[in-house]
């Protein structure tokens, strides 16, 4: 058994953003990579594919029924704000405070440990939600937790 490890050298986390502009699916984004953006500073990451169900009871059964219907994914992280990868972005994609503003169709992938050949990833697309960032004395950078709510499936893959 192999665990995915994070802590040593190469073997990050990465989170690419493309928002730039449709495209067919988010390999296609991820392609033009003079408008991709690399978010720095990721503290906390969580990946959400959480089907949902319906249940049902009925006066013939003394257990109860249940059926999936679709699922809702999600990323969610707390980042450090950065402020290139903030306010200005790259080339053709906004910082993430314009995509989420203006509610800009976004194109990721995250990368589970590291992006080299052969590391794996997830990707997709959806829209940057719960932008909400604080500063206090105890923490005197600003940080911000975001939602990746994603449009469809989660697709993996390998570098």
């Amino acid at each position: 058994m192999a665990y995915i490890a994070v802590n040593d050298t190469a073997n990050f986390v990465r989170l690419d953003i493309n928002a730039s502009g449709t495209f067919a699916n988010a390999n296609a984004a991820m392609a033009q990579v003079a408008n991709v953006v690399t978010v720095p500073g990721l503290q906390d990451v969580t990946v959400s594919a959480s089907p949902g169900t319906f249940r049902w009871q009925q006066l013939d059964s003394l257990s109860e029924y249940v059926t999936t219907t679709p699922s809702t994914n999600e990323i969610s992280l707390t980042l450090v704000l950065d402020d290139t990868s903030f306010y200005t972005g790259a080339n053709g994609t906004p910082g993430i405070f314009t995509i989420t503003n203006n509610k800009t169709l976004t194109y990721f992938r995250l990368y589970w440990a590291g992006s080299t050949t052969g590391d794996r990833y997830i990707e997709g697309s959806g829209y940057l939600t719960g932008l909400a960032p604080t500063v206090n004395p105890g923490s005197p950078v600003w940080t911000a937790p975001l939602t990746i709510s994603v449009s469809g499936d989660f697709v993996s893959g390998v570098k």
